[in-house]
């Protein structure tokens, strides 16, 4: 099933607020943008409520070692914009195993943590556009990487751009959000009832992505906590 391209999503939030293409407060430029923000926040919402909606899985391969001088030993990295072929959509980290889908399980730990933290740790440097793993100083070198993540769906830019990550019959949630647009200038205000519209489109859309079965959720324990209960 197709979505609403940008088009039709600009012309939706056009009729919501009770204008038209030629206003010069409200340029395909500003409602675009509008769009494309309002795009960005309902899919963090989705990543924070359900981590396993939006995913991917690679196999990393190590950067080619560049131990410099103060090293002891190579400094084992993983760049993603290095990747064949390249992530460039990375939003966090689901799952990180040595080898393959079958091999150890890896623990994130803090930057300064990891040189002492023993094998099998990492960390997660840079921003999303650009991330690069590191590995534990005790990790063994050359390991390939098996990664699952959750990514960024693609930005809104032609006219003919789908959101992705939202639920086609949900993406009427996304010109309702952008009704904020209405306060540009402080000089209007969210009418009421399309407010509780929004309100309510969009505790829909959550409810949706947060649950998708009818199976009673767990509790989810960190395995490297299970000794703890010993």
């Amino acid at each position: 099933m197709a979505g609403s391209p940008l088009a039709l999503l600009r012309a939706q939030l056009l009729v919501y607020l009770a204008t038209t293409s030629d206003d010069p407060l409200y340029t395909p430029a500003v409602l675009n943008q509008l769009l494309r923000d309002v795009h960005h926040g309902l899919i963090d919402e989705i990543h924070k409520t359900n981590r396993s909606y939006l995913t991917k899985e690679v196999l990393l391969t190590p950067d080619a070692s560049s131990q410099p001088a103060w090293a002891t030993q190579p400094l084992e990295t993983y760049t993603f914009a290095t990747q064949d072929p390249a992530i460039t959509d990375f939003a966090y980290w689901s799952e990180l195993r040595k080898t393959n889908e079958d091999g150890d399980l890896m623990q994130e730990c803090r930057q300064e943590e990891l040189r002492d933290a023993g094998n099998g740790y990492f960390c997660v440097l840079g921003t999303d556009d650009a991330p690069v793993i590191r590995v534990s100083k005790d990790t063994e070198v050359g390991l390939n990487l098996y990664l699952k993540y959750g990514y960024w769906p693609a930005d809104l830019v032609l006219d003919t751009d789908t959101p992705g990550g939202i639920p086609v019959q949900f993406q009427d949630v996304l010109p309702l959000e952008a009704c904020f647009g209405f306060g540009l200038g402080g000089e209007s205000e969210f009418p009421a009832d399309l407010k509780q519209r929004w309100i309510d489109r969009k505790a829909a859309l959550i409810a949706h992505v947060s649950k998708r079965g009818v199976q009673v959720s767990r509790t989810r324990v960190n395995p490297f906590d299970i000794e703890d209960f010993a």
